[in-house]
């Protein structure tokens, strides 16, 4: 690819990359919603309790 093709790119990437973090919030929502707890949560994402709950934690409280 071109630098052009590559910057002509970069909107439908960026689209591509909200669309997935908005519905990972849904997931982790719904996930909450049905008591799977942080821990899991964490382990499924492969990161700690602690950092999936500071990344996700206020998206559940908004509900």
């Amino acid at each position: 690819m071109t630098n052009d093709d590559l910057l002509a790119a970069l909107p439908r990437k960026v689209l591509t990359v909200d669309q997935a973090e908005r519905d990972l919030r849904a997931w982790v929502r719904l996930l909450r919603e049905r008591g799977v707890t942080w821990a899991k949560i964490g382990k499924a994402l492969g990161v700690s309790r602690q950092a999936a709950w500071g990344r996700f934690a206020t998206d559940v409280r908004r509900r």
